[in-house]
């Protein structure tokens, strides 16, 4: 239907309800209340955000409406779907008395880089009430360098005592830690400017400075970080591990590094230790020993790390490569020892690919094919042979190592999600209103998800309100059947666990559709559910779920849900488990 043909059915449809209102009993004239207002509007306005066309007179619209949950909807949508002649009223949004409208326009204008708004965000973080100013925070770091000043002076540049005497040295630690977090989007990060909040009294600020430093493996700040390594907060623990890298920490912070990696190997948070035995491994010979016996850690992923990270310790030292492969029958700890060896060029387990093509389970043959990376004769051996496998995912991937090329994804099976050139869903205005109706009822309980693998059942709690869209396409696709044994495809330690590929590595046309992005407040912190892409507007069946608090994924993926049970599972899934069922009642 043509947007001028709704608008005008729109305000037919609102002048008869009106009029109905003046008619009835009573005799009195009262405006109609939100729950009594046509959903139409709040229809088209989903409407516009999937299908990115911007309607500022129904914006405008809405902005007036007197539901303050419609104002922030809209003023989120403005953002969302790149409203640019509306990002002035955004602004002034900014000082809303309505605290979730205001915080809603700070996070728009954070996603839609509105670099006018700079000044006024920068003046939220000072003074607006505190869900506003840690948007505004981030929506600063958003703007990149045209927001550098205000974040400096937020943080209290060039003062003695910024932690004390800065402009949000009074705020909320949540205030605090986003404008923190807001440096690492700078280009040469302010370090110097950052490393004194490691010594705020809350733990939300502590880490937020040491993830800055950590992940940007700044040398300037390794000194400082040390001085929390033994921190309460266990977050806090894994950047300090993650920024004794010896990229990072150097010659001249190795004496200190060291023995801390040492104590860190032994933390009894498996996310510290995993972290840990990746910047230990990079020190070579000198920990060689510590990491090897990380090789035995209990949990699944610490000896999955290890196995990635263990060239540098490995080197060309082939007894220490022997333990290593007798220490754990894991394929996803094998795997990687066997690609470094061979890599290394070492004549070490020269008959384990064929033994690998030969066996029952799938992911094996796969992973007798390697990498491709190497195109050695034994792997164009294997490949000529596999290349007729029963199962087609074998097939694919060999056919990729022979050099033939294939229309579809050919290595779905150990990689990321793949580019995709489908369309977005055709829908009519009607299931918008569906979708309304379904998921923006105030009433209406989250929905609930149960992920069932063969190392437990994961519990998941679906933002509808956020993101209906995608909470839809992933309901649908579970009560179809198609998320049914499926591969963990993709598992980095003490990051995410990523599922979905429900054309099981074949490269299949499914799902026929692309979700775009439904960019909220929800933040990536442990046990997220996000949509998996590969640019914009390309997301699909694939889902992740994060290890770890992972901060530079804001307002880039949507997150569209969370675990509330079966973290311990999320733990313990490595590359090639299977994902034997998703539930959803």
């Amino acid at each position: 239907m043509p947007q001028r043909v709704r608008l005008f059915s729109t305000l037919v449809t609102v002048l008869l309800l009106s009029a109905c209102a003046r008619s009835g009993g009573g005799g009195g004239s009262t405006a109609p209340t939100p729950s009594a207002r046509p959903v139409s509007a709040d229809a088209q306005l989903l409407e516009m955000v999937d299908q990115r066309r911007p309607d500022t007179l129904l914006v405008d619209k809405l902005l007036s409406d007197p539901d303050p949950v419609r104002r922030a909807r809209t003023a989120l949508a403005i953002g969302q779907a790149r409203v640019q002649l509306r990002y002035p009223q955004l602004r002034q949004l900014l000082l809303d008395g309505d605290t979730a409208i205001a915080a809603n326009a700070a996070f728009a204008l954070g996603i839609a880089r509105d670099v006018q708004a700079v000044g006024a965000l920068g003046r939220a973080v000072s003074g607006a009430p505190d869900a506003v100013a840690r948007e505004a925070a981030w929506a600063l770091g958003e703007m990149g360098e045209m927001g550098r000043g205000a974040i400096l002076q937020g943080l209290g540049e060039g003062l003695s005592s910024p932690v004390t005497q800065s402009p949000v040295a009074s705020r909320a630690p949540a205030v605090r830690a986003a404008l923190v977090l807001a440096t690492v989007k700078l280009r040469n990060a302010p370090i110097g400017v950052v490393t004194p909040w490691l010594g705020d009294a809350s733990p939300d600020v502590v880490r937020a400075a040491a993830y800055v430093i950590a992940r940007l493996r700044a040398p300037a700040g390794v000194r400082a970080i040390l001085a929390v390594r033994t921190h309460a907060d266990e977050e806090v623990r894994q950047h300090v591990a993650r920024a004794l890298a010896r990229s990072a920490a150097g010659d001249s912070l190795r004496a200190l590094a060291i023995p801390t990696l040492r104590e860190m190997l032994r933390d009894s948070s498996e996310r510290v230790r995993v972290n840990a035995v990746q910047s230990a491994a990079s020190y070579g010979a000198a920990l060689a020993a510590e990491v090897e016996t990380m090789l035995r850690d209990r949990a699944r992923n610490v000896r999955v790390a290890t196995a990635e990270a263990y060239a540098e310790v490995g080197a060309r030292d082939v007894d220490r490569w022997q333990r290593a492969w007798q220490m754990d029958t894991l394929l996803a700890v094998r795997r990687p020892l066997l690609q470094h060896i061979r890599a290394a060029e070492l004549s070490l387990f020269t008959d384990a690919e064929l033994q690998w093509s030969q066996s029952p389970d799938w992911r094996v043959r796969v992973a007798a094919l390697g990498n491709g990376e190497r195109g050695r004769v034994i792997d164009s051996a294997l490949a000529k042979r596999l290349v007729t496998d029963p199962d087609v995912r074998v097939r694919r991937v060999a056919r990729a190592r022979l050099g033939i090329r294939d229309s579809s994804n050919a290595t779905a099976a150990v990689q990321p999600a793949a580019p995709r050139s489908t369309a977005p869903i055709p829908r009519r205005l009607q299931d918008y209103e569906a979708l309304v109706h379904k998921y923006w009822d105030a009433s209406a309980p989250a929905p609930r998800a149960y992920i069932d693998t063969e190392q437990g059942t994961i519990t998941l709690e679906l933002f509808g309100r956020e993101a209906p869209l995608v909470v839809e396409a992933f309901t649908r696709l579970a009560q179809q059947g198609k998320y049914r044994n499926t591969t963990f495809h993709r598992v980095v330690p003490n990051f995410v666990v990523q599922d979905g590929d429900i054309a099981n590595g074949t490269g299949a046309p499914e799902p026929p559709f692309s979700l775009r992005e439904a960019w909220s407040r929800q933040r990536h912190g442990r046990g997220c559910l996000g949509l998996a892409t590969a640019g914009p507007d390309t997301g699909g069946s694939q889902y992740y779920m994060c290890h770890s608090t992972q901060p530079h994924l804001d307002g880039g993926y949507t997150v569209f849900g969370r675990v509330i049970d079966g973290f311990d599972v999320m733990d313990r899934l490595v590359q090639g488990d299977v994902m034997l069922q998703v539930r959803v009642p």
